[in-house]
């Protein structure tokens, strides 16, 4: 797989939560840390994603944004 996107973090899928039309992803990556993406269950279904799985989390964003207290 190609991508444009830099931001491309390896992983294995931790949960699947199914909603009605949208599933949240986690995923845990090599480092530990965990991202949790929002997908629909369409992709989910036509991608196999299931726990255990290996997957790539790819970030595409023109901003990220950072706050403090």
């Amino acid at each position: 797989m190609k991508l444009s996107a830099r931001n491309q973090l390896a992983g294995t899928v931790v949960s699947v939560k199914r909603g009605a039309v949208m599933a949240e992803v986690v995923v845990r990556l090599e480092g530990g840390q965990e991202i949790v993406s929002a997908i629909t269950v369409g992709s989910v279904e036509a991608l196999g994603i299931k726990e255990g799985g290996k997957v790539y989390v790819v970030v595409k964003s023109t901003e990220v944004m950072i706050g403090v207290d």
